[in-house]
């Protein structure tokens, strides 16, 4: 064979192969720059609903849908190119370095203020949503969505095999599995919640996979897919509405608004592929890791720096453009840990941003920004953090109390059998908790009641102190004395003539905890036995304020104290005159009251000492009826964090099934179907035992036929 026969062959074969090569490339469609242009616009949603606590922005475009949407087309291109280790180790490399850095930092703030957090390896491989009390959780709330992320890209490869054999089948699947688990509820909170994440945002990004890898639907599509989640949202709104009115509270409404906004926006690709060369997109989706990360912290210094006194809505506004216009900032000071180019970690590059970083925290630490800035406790000035769930404490029914739920004993809704079960549910949580002695009284709407004791406690005619419930009948006659003009709950106390120093404070915020009085104490560091209410207005008078009033809620024994002499200055009558004329004599309840006794100040805060069964009584008047003012009551001040006026109540974030307060050891209750829970103890319900007695008492409310709805739907 000649050599130029031989060249010629050998080009020929090279030419084939290109050939091929040049094939199997065009095969796989260019990136689409609609998509960049979706993602930057559900970044920027993201950031105003997380900055500004509006639910009412999380109804638009709804974010988190439309970027696994994008991030299973991205994927499914990247698989197509390599294999699934090449693909994922990229994902990964790019996501765990800013990733550390960020838990890095919030790990070290907690320990540094010690606060609580969740196990450390949670923080740098985020499996499990990583949590932390520092900031009120602003830092770790919005990590649910790295949680969610890492298990998709886990999973990414058998979705895209999946969606490679059986194309549209596995979104459709995935859709019908999403509204299954919402219909059951078994996606409610907990466990349930992260499973359900999971089922959801994997749906999202095999939608991505099956209907985007290979160019955007037909204009007809698009149409028939919106206007399937349009009806999808609504029908699913009648048949149940989102916690607190945020989409993302649902995981089937969150589907369905997604999937609406993402076939919506997709009619619109010229304006998004558009949008995807301006400045802001091109920012938004070189940094979009770092920006999700750090943003809530941006935010969340916004919040405890611009003050108060500007209007509600402008200060929002005004926040919400901070944050954008510092996040260049934070991307130059960290965006090198997402975007490292080569030499990336060199003096050159690290030393400026080190010097702004200890400006920064200089700036915090040191002179007026560090007396605005409190890392443990939380502001009433800024939302609640940003969060997918909502908040619920997590109860963990037993197992033998659930196979009791399950049996036909419970189902044929014979009261002695049920009665049985809770005396053996008492019997066990007195033990587990230990509590020492124990009864308890579970009273139904349709009149059925049960009352039992665990060792020997004291019998139910004989009372008991009943501690900071105490608080829900000096509310109640405050409320009363608004109902008549005598007094407004915008009234400052330094008006009332009593000669008390800090007369900057309302009425209201002693209601609600935020005055900012300092705790009683005497020298000893507990209360002596006959302190008086003005021996308390004297000592707080004199401290100075734990913080300005209005901006924190901090549990007060001395503020409720002080609303006692203000019920006494106004009528003239002492807090024992009112409680019996106002309330108690009318609906015939035995008690008696102290002051200064038991090691307590006693007197409006904590004075009373009745039996359990006027107890549960006023507990259905309460928390349930709200009849105990002239109109039925919907206070304003229920809408506080919690541990408020209405105890360690659920009214702002639905926290738990019922409403109701704990004395210390005494708890009080009612859910939504009106199932009165009472626990009264020898040992402490409080501290430790805080989330314990949540479940005792919904174990008891289950076995009684309740604890199934919220009290306030």
């Amino acid at each position: 064979m000649s050599l130029s026969s031989w060249t010629s062959r050998k080009v020929f074969r090279i030419a084939q192969v290109n050939t091929v090569g040049l094939r199997e490339k065009l095969a796989i469609s260019p990136r689409d720059a609609a998509l960049d242009g979706l993602r930057a616009l559900a970044i920027l949603r993201v950031i105003t609903w997380h900055t500004s606590g509006w639910a009412w922005t999380t109804w638009i475009i709804s974010s988190v849908p439309a970027m696994f949407v994008v991030t299973g087309a991205l994927l499914a291109r990247s698989l197509q190119k390599a294999s699934a280790f090449h693909t994922l180790r990229k994902r990964f490399k790019r996501l765990f370095l800013p990733l550390w850095f960020y838990s890095l930092t919030v790990y070290l703030l907690s320990l540094l203020f010690e606060v609580r957090t969740s196990a450390v390896w949670t923080f740098f491989f985020p499996f499990s949503q990583p949590s932390s009390l520092i900031a009120s959780q602003w830092f770790t709330s919005a990590m649910w969505y790295l949680r969610a992320y890492v298990w998709v890209l886990v999973l990414s490869p058998f979705i895209y095999a999946l969606t490679r054999r059986f194309k549209s089948l596995i979104p459709v699947v995935g859709i019908i599995a999403v509204i299954a688990l919402g219909i059951w509820e078994i996606d409610s909170t907990g466990f349930g919640w992260a499973v359900g994440d999971i089922v959801l945002y994997s749906t999202c990004t095999a939608a991505g996979m099956a209907w985007l890898v290979h160019g955007r639907p037909s204009p007809q599509s698009l149409h028939v897919t919106a206007f399937a989640f349009l009806a999808g949202a609504c029908s699913w709104l009648l048949f149940r509405q989102p916690i607190d009115g945020v989409v993302n509270n649902d995981h089937v409404l969150h589907l369905f608004v997604g999937g609406f906004w993402t076939a919506l926006l997709l009619h619109f690709p010229m304006t998004l592929s558009s949008f995807s060369t301006t400045a802001v997109s091109r920012f938004l989706n070189r940094y979009p890791l770092s920006i999700y990360l750090w943003h809530s912290m941006t935010a969340w210094f916004f919040w405890q720096l611009v003050p108060n006194a500007i209007p509600t809505n402008a200060r929002v506004l005004l926040i919400v453009a901070l944050t954008f216009l510092a996040l260049p900032v934070v991307t130059y000071l960290i965006g090198l840990f997402e975007h490292r180019e080569e030499g990336w970690f060199t003096l050159l590059h690290v030393s400026p941003r080190i010097i702004l970083v200890l400006a920064i925290l200089l700036a915090i630490n040191v002179g007026p920004l560090s007396r605005s800035i409190d890392f443990v406790r939380t502001p009433l000035n800024q939302p609640l953090p940003p969060s997918a769930a909502p908040t619920v404490v997590k109860i963990e029914i037993e197992d033998d109390v659930k196979k009791f739920l399950d049996s036909s004993a419970f189902k044929d809704d014979t009261w002695s059998i049920r009665e049985t079960e809770m005396q053996s549910i008492l019997d066990k949580r007195t033990q587990e908790m230990g509590l020492g002695k124990a009864r308890a009284i579970v009273a139904t709407r349709d009149g059925r009641i049960w009352h039992g004791i665990s060792g020997n406690m004291r019998t139910f005619d004989q009372p008991s102190l009943i501690g900071s419930l105490t608080k829900t009948f000096t509310t109640t006659l405050i409320m009363q004395l608004v109902d008549e003009g005598l007094i407004s709950l915008d009234d400052s106390v330094g008006g009332m003539g009593m000669g008390f120093k800090h007369g900057q404070i309302t009425i209201r915020q002693l209601l609600t905890h935020t005055s900012g009085l300092a705790k009683y104490k005497s020298k000893s560091g507990y209360v002596a036995k006959g302190t008086t209410p003005m021996d308390v207005l004297s000592y707080v008078s004199e401290q100075p304020l734990r913080s300005p009033p209005g901006s924190y809620v901090d549990y007060s024994t001395s503020g409720f104290s002080l609303l006692g002499l203000i019920l006494e200055q106004k009528t003239g009558k002492t807090f024992e005159e009112l409680l019996r004329s106002r309330i108690t004599d009318a609906l015939g309840y035995e008690l008696s009251t102290f002051r200064g006794d038991y090691g307590s100040i006693g007197f409006s805060t904590g004075g009373i000492i009745m039996t359990m069964d006027d107890l549960a009584d006023w507990t259905r008047r309460y928390f349930f009826d709200r009849s105990t003012t002239k109109e039925t009551w919907d206070w304003a001040m229920r809408t506080t964090t919690g541990v408020g006026t209405h105890g360690y109540c659920p009214c702002r974030n639905k926290s738990f099934l019922a409403l109701g307060h704990i004395g210390g050891r005494t708890f009080a209750s009612v859910d939504g179907d009106g199932t009165v829970v009472i626990i009264d103890t020898t040992g402490i319900l409080v501290l430790d035992n805080y989330k314990k007695t949540q479940t005792f008492a919904q174990e008891l409310r289950l076995v009684a036929g309740g604890g199934k709805k919220y009290l306030y739907p």
